[in-house]
């Protein structure tokens, strides 16, 4: 079985791999190393990354999609919401801690779903970007809110950030070490240990975050 993975090249002395949630095979190696040499690494390590593998596939798989229907519950920030279908063509609107939708738009409610907390996302996003680019002393990113499958967030080479639309269901604090994770990543592109410390420099709790994205994030889903 051939593994695809990502090659990232960086000034790193040694081979590390990681298999992230979409199930994507990241290869870092250092700048000089022959690429027959990791090549051979990644075949020597090919059990254990079958095995990482399976788990994310298993954990895919078994992810419950939302009903929407009256009484099924969804989160925003953190908090749980019932939904309430209403007669009618009314829009998505979270109002006196329900969330309220019309009957009419019942077939087309988990894209609407999706818009709703795209929008609010990228409104909690803007607010709290700017003070975390001054913290890191950085300018101010574009950002966009997208599709990102098992990916939190990422940065394009052009420095452009993206967020999953899904992290608008998490706790403020987890949206924080989300953002703060991808504007040091404008810094340094690997997760050496410059980058966790520049990462507890502007977030020094931020493990008690990644904790909490590690045990509930399947459940960011609609």
């Amino acid at each position: 079985m051939i593994i695809d993975y990502e090659l990232i090249r960086s000034k790193r002395k040694s081979i590390g791999i990681t298999v992230e949630r979409d199930a994507k095979v990241v290869v870092n190696a250092p700048l000089d190393l022959d690429g027959k040499e990791i090549e051979k690494h990644v075949h020597k390590k090919r059990v254990w990354i079958w095995e990482k593998l399976a788990i994310k596939k298993s954990i895919m798989d078994n992810i419950a999609s939302k009903k929407f229907i009256s009484g099924e519950s969804f989160s925003y920030l953190g908090r749980s919401y019932r939904l309430q279908m209403v007669e009618g063509n009314s829009e998505l609107k979270l109002k006196n801690g329900w969330f309220v939708l019309g009957q009419k738009k019942q077939q087309k409610a988990k894209e609407i779903f999706k818009t709703w907390y795209s929008e609010h996302l990228k409104t909690k996003i803007d607010e709290r970007l700017e003070g975390i680019c001054k913290s890191a002393n950085i300018l101010k990113p574009e950002f966009r809110i997208m599709e990102l499958g098992f990916r939190w967030g990422s940065c394009t080479k052009d420095g452009v950030l993206n967020f999953n639309w899904k992290i608008a269901m998490a706790p403020i604090g987890v949206i924080d070490y989300i953002i703060v994770h991808e504007i040091v990543h404008l810094k340094e592109h690997t997760h050496n240990e410059k980058f966790w410390k520049e990462v507890y420099r502007l977030m020094p709790n931020y493990k008690e975050k990644k904790e909490w994205l590690q045990k509930n994030g399947s459940d960011l889903n609609i």
